[in-house]
């Protein structure tokens, strides 16, 4: 059900068992498991609905509706200074046309990612060189990662029939599935990537028995701003959210509503959730901090080689290809790709992030960042327009190490090529690599999961510390960026934390083991 802010200034306090804010990928499949374990959920969106196709279908050129210049701009620090001086309302214009980093609208950033599905790899969640480990492990959420599978319509079974998990990402089960070879490189693995089929791109038009989230029995309130999270004692009482009114060009603040509930999920992507918690006084030093995520370095051209050293059939699973018209429609995916990433044994040798490469090195130099403390979201000192808060300041800043691991991730390509018996290998200066960086969309960081708040924001089943009953959703709770795009995991956390609230409010046994 949609219902609208300006309908509810001035009313009595909306009551329910979760408040949910947000209604991207983690906020959408949150409240739907929520909902299939029969708990009252609110979704607050807080940008109004400008799609002419209607709220619950999918939206075409997001941008043209969403408010982002007026309440997601901001100041940019650090290396988004030089590379992406309008980060936060849209990015690099030399590369892009439209604002696409962060959408400001129903349905989040899933109105327009490309559907790329990958777990994070087991490497991720353990402790390395520069890498801090996570407090919980890559087996923790296979039972989940199989659930998102099915979720988000994905091919084959997550588990083999040895009980490996992942088994539907791997080299092996798609060369047996194409009757394609698996590329043999020293130090590498081949990383299988399916693509969400089309029809679940948009999360608020997906449907599950037939209908949308908005058509839903959960409460889907637009035009909601959250404004204070407000506390007594150890807990929240209270949501806030700010209401507004008039031309979307130009429109000023309404008024107010309040909504209580047993638990409260931030689900508004990495930059917003550490804004919304420091704009409600939340004191933890470490909120904000760590952000990250995967940047490309477009028209690098940062690795380059022929990748005729790979035979036809090596180089087929290695690019990118529509299965479908290989095998008359048997896969329901979208796209396949693999790609060259760094095994774990070279990782843990090296003490390394990951990265990709293709058979021909990489024009952009998609990889891992290291994380760094100093890289961080905070509060400006300019307020927005329309409802008087203060704005994002987003200081990145790369790793004193940053440099290394690039050199040694190409070196480590280049010397799987030669072994091989390819080449030349050309390899960019990473000062030119380094000063065309960009953000790629995915943004990480900034309420770290920890096993303590000395170390992060957030506890392993994503409650902030010291609170009994604010939880964050979303890739801002990674410890690490990992490699793989971020979405499916999003969509496996947040179904990992509705069987978490479910037992919580409920009593109920967990679901997923």
């Amino acid at each position: 059900m949609i219902e609208y802010g300006e309908n509810l200034i001035g009313g009595p306090t909306l009551k329910t068992q979760v408040c949910i804010v947000g209604t991207g990928p983690s906020g959408v499949t949150l409240a739907w498991y929520l909902l299939q374990r029969g708990i009252d959920v609110i979704l607050l969106e807080g940008s109004r609905s400008f799609n002419p196709a209607g709220v619950n279908n999918p939206i075409s050129n997001a941008y043209l509706y969403n408010e982002n210049t007026l309440l997601y701009n901001g100041e940019s620090v650090g290396l988004l200074a030089q590379n992406e001086p309008q980060f936060l309302i849209r990015p690099n214009p030399q590369y892009f046309t439209s604002p696409t980093e962060r959408e400001r609208i129903y349905g989040g950033t899933s109105t327009h990612w490309g559907g790329q599905a990958r777990p994070l790899d087991p490497i991720t969640f353990e402790k390395r060189p520069n890498f801090p480990g996570w407090p919980i492990t890559r087996q923790d959420l296979d039972p989940y990662y199989a659930e998102a599978c099915k979720f988000l319509d994905l091919y084959g079974d997550y588990y083999a029939p040895d009980g490996t998990a992942g088994y539907n990402f791997t080299a092996d089960f798609w060369s047996k599935e194409l009757g394609q070879d698996v590329a043999q490189m020293d130090g590498f693995d081949v990383a299988m990537y399916q693509f969400v089929p089309g029809q679940n791109l948009q999360f608020q038009a997906r449907k599950v028995d037939g209908v949308t989230i908005g058509e839903s029995a959960a409460q889907v309130i637009l035009n909601a701003s959250l404004l204070n999270i407000d506390r007594q004692g150890s807990g929240v009482t209270t949501l806030t959210a700010g209401v507004m009114t008039g031309d979307r060009t130009a429109p000023t603040k309404a008024g107010e509503f309040t909504v209580t509930a047993d638990a409260y999920v931030l689900a508004c992507g990495a930059v917003s959730n550490a804004r919304l918690l420091l704009l409600s006084g939340f004191d933890n030093d470490n909120i904000g901090r760590y952000f990250m995520g995967h940047p490309i370095a477009n028209g690098s051209q940062a690795v380059t080689t022929s990748p005729y050293y790979l035979s036809s059939s090596e180089r087929q699973l290695l690019s990118y290809q529509n299965p479908n018209n290989i095998n008359s429609g048997k896969y329901p995916i979208s796209l396949l790709a693999g790609l060259l990433t760094p095994n774990t044994e070279s990782v843990l040798k090296n003490a390394t992030g990951g990265c990709w490469f293709g058979p021909g090195g990489t024009s952009n130099f998609y990889h891992e960042l290291l994380p760094e403390y100093t890289s961080r979201i905070t509060l400006s000192d300019s307020t927005d327009p329309v409802f008087g808060q203060a704005q994002t300041r987003a200081d990145w800043q790369l790793n004193s190490d940053e440099q290394n691991n690039y050199d040694i991730l190409t070196q480590l390509f280049k010397t799987a090529v030669t072994n091989k018996g390819g080449g030349p290998v050309t390899i960019n200066n990473w000062s030119t690599v380094r000063d065309l960086m960009v953000f790629n969309g995915h943004h990480i960081g900034t309420t770290r999961m920890s096993a303590n708040p000395d170390d992060g924001v957030v506890d392993t089943n994503l409650k902030v510390h010291g609170v009994d009953n604010l939880y964050v959703a979303g890739s801002s709770v990674w410890a690490t960026a990992g490699v793989p795009n971020p979405t499916m995991s999003i969509v496996t956390f947040s179904i990992r934390l509705a069987d978490h609230l479910a037992q919580q409010l409920t009593g109920a046994q967990a679901i997923y083991t």
